[in-house]
């Protein structure tokens, strides 16, 4: 947003250059983009005459003038497609220097010059050239009967301005006029804020100019009607519109220059009506369930979706709400009456609408980061104030104010103990008061150690008591707080179970040998159509764009593009996890109705375990890597014993804690790889989070024995099973009939052939029993294996393997 230096200067007495302002401004947060010099004396810039003007030879676009400078004439090459001969033109001699930028920050001084081939000796001027405003669709024409050779600053009442341009964060919607950011710079220097002096009208519900009407105050929380009649439309006076084109804003008339003016004063878009086309005297705010065309003040005429919010008269709509007045409605030069608009709508709604129309605009970005909800009458009055100063005119002595949707303030409270140990400071409380003091925070109580505010609702950022911590530190200039002689110190406070699970998932993770990538949440809707029936995605209410319209109901869409992406920059293999959160919809739902968000984790490899070299072959990844991985994360977390594994098809595993499912370890579909344009081999598990946390909450600690003073009796059988069954089911048997002495158990070979029949497999196992106080013997362990024999056969027709 750009500031005016000389504005500012007429809130508060501004000890500091503009340079120093504008450093100021970045200390406290208020972050300084550039600094330009807005007009100037314009020396060696005199009307000139052109007498010929004859087209270039040697370029189509441009054209040799003759000019007339008064003591002498000149040749003058120029590329304005509306220069003329006859007319009087602004001409930047040879040496004069104009307010234009160049690229070293330096100002454009006029030199003579050659262009394709003709001299060229000076400047004809369009009007932003000057800094006289901001057209730039061709060459300022000037009074015929102005003399020739006469200086521009003897025509025009030059205005001389420093204008700060400044990046305004989402949070800071108080900052977006120049009352606010005056503020700021008063309660950092400690010193008076002068607002201007505006006497208010009687506040009505119901007038017998108008009636006014919210029929959806979700979206219209207040709406504020001031009738002004008898005015004439005019050319704005001096200090109005050098104070506009200043900040970049292009004076129109004197009452559309006072609702700008008043916008940029007090941060509170204003619109101002024709009253005479106010049809049926009547004002309704209300959206349609229909799509609505609509001609605006551009004359665009603008296909606006249900649910788009409207200002309409008796008849239909007049503007579309918080953006752009309409066509019909705009004040001319026949406007006698005045209806102000002040009003208070929703951030969302007007974001949403803006968007979809490709249409930001004054207003709109004001409205989107939230204005102050309470100052709409006041702003309605000091518009009416100004319109009658600059216009003429009678005021209405009624303001109708219709306020459905009141915002009360609320309270924080400020330990001095929390504010110096975040800051590093040693504040006492009155030190404290006093540095937010200009703030125009209420204090409503104070003892040694707290102070409790009541925050103003133009203040929708400070929210906790931590951002006012953050004000204390701004507004006091960190560079103050002096470094700590011992060191840095950090204290925190320490982190709860559920930080301390995911810390510890992506510690194990890495230990894993895999790394880390982060993804967007929001995936595009033809990513998430790949992941199912887009009905059953959750779409964002206001996407940024087309790539970011949907939450991902997985983590696989970052993997998948991650693995592509690497792959395509000829990588072999990835190894990748990623800790992140998932959005599927659901009847209940986790923070908001319909919508469950989750904390998954997954684990991916893809492509080559292994490159061709000397010592070994080059080797893929396998599904078998990938459970193993899985395994030992499981290991690590104390799970082992507590999940179990079911297959729920050849290309999917699940994991359980009891009748709860963690996740699934799974082969990616080649269709689903081919999307993503590689064809590596690649396995996936995903696992949830919040599942795993769950399960944790009630399973004993781990905890560690001692070495086993005596060795383990280790035994070896197979077994004969059809294929249908999986080694995963027939682990879990062994693991129920062994009892407490099966110490570990693994799968040593596989086989399939002829000579175990058709539909057939044989699995060998390898049990390892352990006791404590003893070394068991065969005699002990058979009884045992025999009891697992015979389950395996009962419950699997499974054969013992000679």
């Amino acid at each position: 947003m750009k500031v005016s230096y000389n504005w500012l200067k007429e809130f508060i007495d501004l000890p500091l250059s503009p340079e120093e302002t504008a450093d100021k401004l970045t200390l406290i947060g208020l972050e300084v983009e550039e600094i330009e010099d807005f007009g100037s004396l314009l020396e060696g810039v005199i009307v000139g005459e052109v007498l010929e003007v004859r087209e270039h030879p040697n370029a189509d676009r441009l054209q040799v003038c003759d000019v007339n400078l008064g003591n002498s004439k000149t040749q003058i090459v120029c590329g304005a497609k509306n220069v003329a001969a006859g007319q009087k033109v602004p001409v930047a001699t040879v040496g004069s220097t104009l307010p234009i930028k160049l690229d070293d920050g330096s100002n454009l001084k006029i030199k003579k010059a050659k262009l394709r081939g003709e001299v060229s000796e000076g400047m004809i001027c369009a009007e932003d050239e000057l800094g006289l405003g901001t057209d730039h669709d061709g060459i300022m024409v000037l009074d015929e009967n102005l003399k020739v050779g006469t200086p521009i600053s003897e025509i025009f009442e030059l205005y001389e301005d420093t204008i700060i341009d400044i990046a305004i964060t989402p949070n800071r919607p108080d900052a977006t006029c120049h009352l606010g950011v005056a503020r700021d710079l008063s309660a950092a220097l400690n010193l008076e804020l002068k607002k201007p002096e505006i006497r208010s009208g009687k506040a009505v519900k119901d007038s017998d100019d108008i009636s006014i009407k919210i029929e959806n105050a979700e979206k219209c929380h207040r709406y504020v009607g001031k009738i002004v009649k008898g005015v004439e439309i005019k050319e704005s006076p001096s200090w109005l519109r050098n104070k506009l084109k200043a900040i970049g804003v292009r004076p129109v008339n004197n009452v559309v220059d006072v609702t700008n003016y008043v916008m940029y004063e007090l941060g509170q878009p204003l619109h101002a009506f024709d009253y005479k086309t106010v049809r049926g005297k009547e004002i309704v705010v209300k959206d349609f369930e229909k799509e609505i065309e609509f001609e605006t003040l551009d004359h665009v005429k603008r296909k606006c979706s249900a649910g788009t919010l409207f200002i309409c008269d008796g008849e239909g709509p007049v503007a579309i709400a918080g953006v752009m007045g309409g066509v019909d409605s705009e004040v001319s030069d026949d406007t006698t009456d005045i209806l102000i608009e002040s009003a208070y709508f929703d951030p969302g709604s007007i974001r949403k609408t803006a968007k979809e129309q490709t249409l930001q605009t004054d207003a709109s970005y004001r409205f989107e980061r939230g204005i102050d909800p309470n100052i709409q009458a006041l702003a309605a009055e000091r518009t009416a104030q100004l319109i009658a100063e600059v216009a003429g005119g009678e005021i209405a002595d009624e303001t109708i104010d219709i306020h459905p949707t009141e915002t009360e303030t609320h309270q924080l409270t400020l330990r001095k103990n929390y504010v110096n140990l975040l800051l590093g400071t040693d504040f006492e409380v009155d030190v404290i008061s006093n540095i937010l003091d200009g703030l125009e925070l209420t204090e409503v109580s104070k003892d040694k150690d707290t102070i409790t505010f009541e925050i103003p609702t133009f203040r929708p950022d400070l929210e906790r008591e931590v951002d006012l911590i953050e004000e204390v530190g701004r507004l006091f200039d960190y560079n103050k707080i002096p470094s700590p002689g011992h060191g840095i110190f950090v204290s925190s406070e320490p982190i709860n179970d559920w930080e301390k699970l995911n810390q510890k998932i992506r510690n194990t993770a890495l230990q894993l040998g895999l790394r880390e990538i982060y993804s967007n949440s929001l995936i595009s809707e033809k990513d998430a159509a790949l992941y199912g029936e887009l009905d059953n995605m959750i779409p964002a209410l206001n996407p940024l764009n087309k790539d970011n319209s949907t939450l991902r109901p997985s983590l696989l869409h970052g993997f998948m593009k991650s693995a592509s992406y690497n792959f395509n920059r000829k990588a072999s293999g990835v190894r990748f996890f990623e800790l992140g959160h998932v959005f599927n919809k659901d009847e209940e739902g986790t923070y908001y109705k319909g919508i469950k968000e989750e904390v998954h984790v997954l684990f991916g490899l893809a492509g080559m375990k292994y490159t061709d070299i000397w010592s070994n072959e080059a080797e893929s990844y396998s599904v078998f890597d990938l459970k193993a991985l899985v395994n030992a994360f499981f290991k690590k977390l104390n799970l082992t014993d507590h999940i179990s594994s079911k297959a729920a098809d050849a290309e999917t595993l699940n994991y359980f804690w009891g009748d709860v499912k963690i996740g699934s370890l799974f082969v990616p579909a080649n269709d689903l790889k081919k999307s993503y344009d590689f064809e590596q081999e690649t396995f996936v598990a995903e696992l949830s989070v919040s599942a795993i946390a769950e399960a944790l909450s009630v399973i004993p600690e781990m905890k560690f024995k001692a070495v086993p003073k005596f060795p383990a009796f280790e035994f070896d059988f197979a077994v004969i099973v059809p294929q249908s069954v999986t080694a995963g089911e027939l682990m879990d048997a062994i693991k129920v009939k062994a009892g407490d002495q099966l110490e570990s158990i693994d799968i040593f070979d596989v086989f399939e052939g002829e000579s175990i029949g058709e539909g057939n497999k044989s699995l060998a196992f390898r049990l390892q029993f352990l006791d404590p106080n003893k070394t068991l013997n065969i005699k002990e362990v058979e009884p045992i294996i025999q009891r697992i024999v015979k389950s395996l056969e009962k419950d699997f027709s499974a054969k013992l393997r000679g």
